[in-house]
């Protein structure tokens, strides 16, 4: 429905730079479609066949039905299956005259790339325009936390942090940690803690 020709699912910095680095090299962007953790759709009538996992149709997890809710279920059951960096496979999904097409998830950053990362100069609040509007409250449970880790194994069925962010957890190094603990001490907001280390 978005109209977007490349969706990018997960946390998106590999894609990213896959996409952009395809793109700059002249590639055109219908034809960028085996980045792993990006979605596109095609008209069903140019789809090529492949082997995917093919879930239940839009139309069919979208009814209002014990046999919609069946369709949910097993479309949630494939995505939660296939949402895997070393085992995923395609998944497809049709959706009136278009066909969905999933890639396997991209594999998580390691542990020296996400301290490149998180290495990066971040302006730490939100965008100045906010100001006129109050500012953002949300900031203030986030602006003096550390990001320690990404993924998680669990697949809780409350939770969607395994589908954000993967099933591998990758941990940065203590001293990644250390140099943005000392960046945020320069902060003039800076009372002293760290609200979460997670």
């Amino acid at each position: 429905d978005s109209g977007a020709d490349l969706l990018m699912y997960g946390m998106g910095e590999k894609h990213i730079t896959e996409i952009a680095k395809r793109l700059d090299n002249g590639e055109k962007i219908s034809e960028i479609t085996d980045v792993k953790g990006t979605c596109y759709s095609v008209l069903t009538r140019d789809y090529t066949p492949q082997s995917a996992k093919d879930c239940p149709s839009f139309e069919a997890v979208s009814e209002k039905s014990e046999k919609g809710f069946i369709a949910y279920a097993k479309a949630t059951k494939i995505q939660q299956t296939e949402h895997d960096a070393i085992r995923g496979r395609l998944v497809i999904q049709r959706h009136g005259d278009r066909i969905v097409i999933q890639n396997p998830p991209m594999p998580p950053l390691s542990s020296e790339e996400m301290d490149a990362v998180y290495a990066l100069p971040y302006c730490r609040n939100y965008h100045p325009s906010y100001e006129k509007l109050g500012g953002v409250a949300a900031i203030e449970e986030v602006k003096f936390s550390l990001v320690s880790s990404r993924g998680c194994f669990g697949s809780c069925n409350f939770c969607a942090l395994a589908f954000h962010q993967g099933r591998i957890v990758t941990a940065r190094s203590q001293q990644s940690l250390i140099q943005e603990a000392t960046q945020m001490t320069w902060d003039p907001d800076f009372k002293g803690y760290i609200h979460d280390v997670g």
